[in-house]
C-alpha cells in the first residue's frame, strides 16, 4: 500500500480478500503486508522479500497466495519484474489468485495478455502522478513558496493558510494541517541569524577556512540544524544555498521513480528569485561564492610563490594583511596549508619579513635552546635554528615545540597549536610559562601526533588539558628518556 491510495489500504485489501476466501472455502493462515510502501521497487518491502523467500524455501504452509489485484506485487517500471516474482510462486507449486480482477489467473492466452496490460497500466500510472506531483510542486515554488520539510538553520517555516491567509511560524517537526496550506521561509531565532552572520564574517572578512570555521561553533557549544555538531559539510550549506538571500528553488537534485538520486543541472532547476525576505545580504552572498571557489581552485607551488613574489616587487613588503587585501590573490590560509606558514613560503622566495616577535616567540626560542642544550649534553644530535619551531632530534625523530601563558589571568586559557601540513611533528611539546611569558616554565605537555592526525590544528583546553594529565611533566626528563631510548637504538617503539 502507497500512502497515496486510499481505495488500497490494508484494512480494504485485507477485507476483499477474506471475502474472496470465504467464497471459495480457503483458510488464510499468514499475511504479508508493506504498509505505506512504494511499489516502485522491490526494496524496502520486507513483507514481499519474506513471501518470496519462504516460497523458494519449500516450508510455505500454503499452496495458494491471494493478491487484491495485480498492481499489488509493484508498480515496477520493468513489467517483466511482478511476472518473474509471480513465475517464483508457480514454479515452487504455489498457486496466484487475483481477488479484485475481472478474469481468472488461468494461464489462457487471454488471462496472460490481460496481466502484461495490467502491469504496463500499473508502471504508467506512476509516471502519470510523478509527473503530476512535480508539475504541482514547481508552480507552488514558481508562486514563492517552499517545498520540503527542512528550512534549514536560521530559518523556520511560516503557514499560511488558505482562504484566511493567516500566517503561523511552524516549530521544528510541526506539519501543515491541510495539504492545500503553503508555506514560505522566514528568519528563525535572533541568535541563530547572528550566528550565521558571524559564518560570514569568519570566511570572507578573516579567510577561514571551513573546518576552522566549525571547529569555532563547536568549541562554543553550538549546535546545527541537526543538533550535532558542525562540519564542512553544514558550514558550506550556510554559505552556498540560495534560500538564505530569499530565494525559492526546487529540483536541484531529483530521484524519480526508484532511480538513484543525482544532482541537476541549473538549467533544469525551478526557481523564484526573492521569494521571501533573505537573511544575508545579496553582496555578502556573492563574496562568499567567490570565496569558496577560490579556495575549491588547485594551486601549484610555483603559481603561490610567483604571487608573493609579484606582491614583493609591486608593493616592496608582503604580510599577511596585505595578502588578504588584495581580491585576486589566495587567502593566507592557501599558503599556510601548501608550506606550513608564511615564513617558510618567504624563505623559498628569499624574502626577509621585519618580524616583531610576540613573548611568546621569544619565550618559545629561549625553550628551544634550554631544550637543545640538555638533548646535546645527553649525547643526541639536533638539529634546530632559532628561526624554526621545530628541532630534528637523532636525524629522526621531529619535535615541534610551542609555549602558552599557564594562568587565565593573562587574558588567554586555551590555545591553537598548527601541525605544520609540510613537516608533520612525531610529538608537540607545550610548555606552559607563567603570566608575564617568561621562559619560566610551569610545566609541559608531551603530545603525540597519534593526537593531531584528523586535523590541522589542535586545541588546548582547560578541559581538555586534564584529560591530557597522563602527557604532563614539571620537567623534560620524559623527552631526555625517550630521545636517550632513539640514540641507543630503542627508538622504534616510539613509532609504533
Amino acid at each position: 500500500m502507497s500512502t497515496d491510495m486510499q481505495r488500497h489500504s490494508i484494512a480494504i485489501q485485507a477485507e476483499a480478500i477474506a471475502l474472496y476466501a470465504a467464497r471459495r472455502g480457503l483458510a488464510i493462515v499468514r499475511s504479508y503486508e508493506d504498509a505505506g510502501r512504494s511499489g516502485l521497487t522491490i526494496d524496502g518491502r520486507s513483507a514481499l522479500q519474506n513471501l518470496i523467500a519462504d516460497v523458494r524455501s519449500g516450508t510455505a504452509d500454503f499452496r495458494t497466495i491471494l493478491i487484491y489485484d495485480v498492481s499489488r506485487w509493484g508498480r515496477f517500471q520493468d513489467t517483466d519484474e511482478s511476472a518473474y516474482y509471480e513465475f517464483i510462486c508457480r514454479s515452487n507449486g504455489v498457486a496466484i489468485e487475483y481477488c479484485a480482477e475481472q478474469f481468472t489467473n488461468d494461464g489462457s492466452i487471454t488471462t496472460s495478455i490481460l496481466k502484461n496490460l495490467k502491469r504496463a497500466m500499473a508502471g504508467e500510472y506512476s509516471r502519470e502522478l510523478s509527473a503530476k506531483v512535480f508539475a504541482g510542486q514547481a508552480k507552488a515554488v514558481r508562486n514563492g513558496f517552499h517545498r520540503g520539510s527542512t528550512p534549514g538553520y536560521g530559518l523556520r517555516r511560516c503557514l499560511i493558510e488558505e482562504g484566511s491567509g493567516r500566517r503561523t511560524v511552524l516549530k521544528l517537526g510541526q506539519r501543515k494541517r491541510l495539504s492545500t496550506d503553503q508555506t514560505i521561509l522566514v528568519a528563525g531565532p535572533t541568535e541563530e541569524v547572528e550566528v550565521i552572520d558571524r559564518i560570514y564574517s569568519l570566511f570572507i572578512d578573516k579567510k577561514f577556512s571551513l573546518s576552522r570555521i566549525a571547529r569555532h561553533l563547536n568549541e562554543d557549544g553550538i549546535a546545527n540544524v541537526a543538533n550535532r555538531p558542525w562540519n564542512d559539510v553544514s558550514v558550506r550549506e550556510i554559505l552556498s544555498n540560495e534560500k538564505y538571500i530569499g530565494s525559492a528553488q526546487f529540483n536541484k537534485t531529483s530521484r524519480k521513480l526508484g532511480a538513484p538520486s543525482r544532482k541537476n543541472h541549473r538549467s533544469v532547476w525551478v526557481e523564484k528569485v526573492e521569494a521571501f525576505r533573505g537573511i544575508v545580504s545579496k553582496e555578502r552572498f556573492r563574496q562568499a561564492q567567490e570565496q569558496l571557489v577560490d579556495n575549491a581552485r588547485a594551486y601549484r607551488d610555483s603559481e603561490l610563490l610567483d604571487t608573493l613574489t609579484a606582491i614583493w616587487c609591486s608593493r616592496g613588503r608582503i604580510s599577511a594583511a596585505l595578502i588578504d587585501s588584495l581580491p585576486a590573490t589566495p587567502s593566507v590560509n592557501t599558503f599556510k596549508e601548501h608550506f606550513g606558514g608564511l615564513a617558510a613560503a618567504y624563505q623559498l622566495i628569499g624574502y626577509a619579513p621585519p618580524f616583531r616577535r610576540g613573548r611568546s616567540s621569544q619565550a618559545r626560542i629561549v625553550i628551544m635552546s634550554q631544550i637543545s642544550a640538555k638533548l646535546k649534553a645527553a649525547g643526541c644530535k639536533v638539529y634546530w635554528h632559532s628561526g624554526s619551531s621545530q628541532m630534528l632530534i637523532n636525524e629522526e625523530l621531529v619535535v615541534a615545540v610551542v609555549a602558552g601563558c599557564a594562568s587565565p589571568g593573562c587574558g588567554k586559557n586555551q590555545w591553537q597549536v598548527k601541525r605544520p601540513g609540510w613537516a608533520k611533528p612525531d610529538i608537540l611539546v607545550a610548555a606552559r610559562v607563567h603570566d608575564d611569558l617568561s621562559a619560566i616554565v610551569e610545566d609541559y605537555l608531551f603530545i603525540p601526533l597519534l593526537f593531531m592526525t584528523n586535523a590541522s590544528w589542535l586545541t588546548i583546553s582547560k578541559k581538555r588539558l586534564q584529560r591530557m594529565d597522563t602527557f604532563r611533566s614539571a620537567t623534560l626528563d620524559p623527552l631526555l628518556e625517550l630521545c636517550t631510548r632513539e640514540r641507543m637504538g630503542l627508538g622504534n617503539a616510539s613509532h609504533a
